[in-house]
């Protein structure tokens, strides 16, 4: 971690429920926040002169709460970026003061964006603490909020009848995190860990075949090429290395 490279010290607590009575917090100047997953509660809000900031990855009011960076890739978002906001109790719903726009790439994947938000909310902190005492706080539009709640496995099961842009966007916001996965025929649960759109192929969804040494597997109005996955008890594998050594499930759902 680069704070203890540099001889700072690092505090991890699990939560700040009761946090308000502990040392490493009296005194505070300034409490800030990124991806805690934690709603803090008012005693905690009022402890740091200056007040708590959250680094949000997003431009809010759009995605509030728990999986932005998922949210955007899956939405098909073209930008997206890190808000600077004031912390309240309650749901990324407080006042910014400023954001930085990042644009996104065709066909984004969720680590190319983590990395690159973490970048990004590196400059919009130093940025912000260089005007820290002449920023000026903005409400955030209630009319324009949008929210992404916690993801769970669940929410990675494909659904090979959607539409195969929308099956590329699932697959690439959700890996690895919490990951995308289909029952076989046999009841198995293959992970899908890549795959992208194959136009012009007519296949009935769900269907699973090997086409010229590719996977395919028919989705709503075409096929996706699976190129990486993982079978139960198995390691991850390249799909053509999967096809030499195994028989493909016969269908995915």
């Amino acid at each position: 971690m680069a704070a203890q490279e540099l001889g700072l010290e690092v505090w991890q607590p699990e939560t700040l429920r009761g946090a308000e009575t502990a040392p490493q917090l009296q005194g505070a100047e300034l409490l800030v926040v990124m991806a805690y997953g934690e709603i803090l509660r008012q005693p905690v809000l009022d402890l740091p002169l200056l007040g708590c900031i959250n680094l949000h990855g997003s431009l809010l009011p759009r995605w509030r709460g728990a999986s932005p960076l998922q949210a955007a890739i899956r939405a098909g978002d073209t930008e997206t970026g890190v808000t600077v906001m004031r912390m309240v109790r309650g749901l990324d719903a407080g006042p910014w003061c400023s954001r930085i726009v990042l644009p996104m790439p065709d066909r984004p994947t969720l680590p190319w964006l983590h990395d690159a938000m973490a970048q990004t909310a590196g400059q919009a902190l130093a940025a912000f603490l260089e005007q820290i005492d002449r920023v000026t706080w903005t409400a955030q539009d209630e009319s324009q909020v949008t929210v992404c709640r916690k993801l769970t496995s669940d929410d990675g099961r494909l659904d090979f009848s959607q539409p195969m842009q929308a099956l590329d966007r699932w697959i690439r916001a959700y890996s690895p995190a919490p990951g995308c996965w289909a029952e076989s025929a046999s009841g198995e649960r293959v992970r899908i860990l890549a795959a992208e759109p194959r136009h012009g192929v007519p296949m009935e969804p769900g269907t699973v075949v090997v086409v010229g040494g590719e996977l395919l597997v028919g989705c709503g109005d075409g096929a996706m090429v699976i190129s990486r996955l993982q079978m139960p008890g198995g390691r991850a594998m390249a799909a053509g290395d999967f096809i030499n050594g195994h028989a493909p499930p016969t269908r995915l759902g």
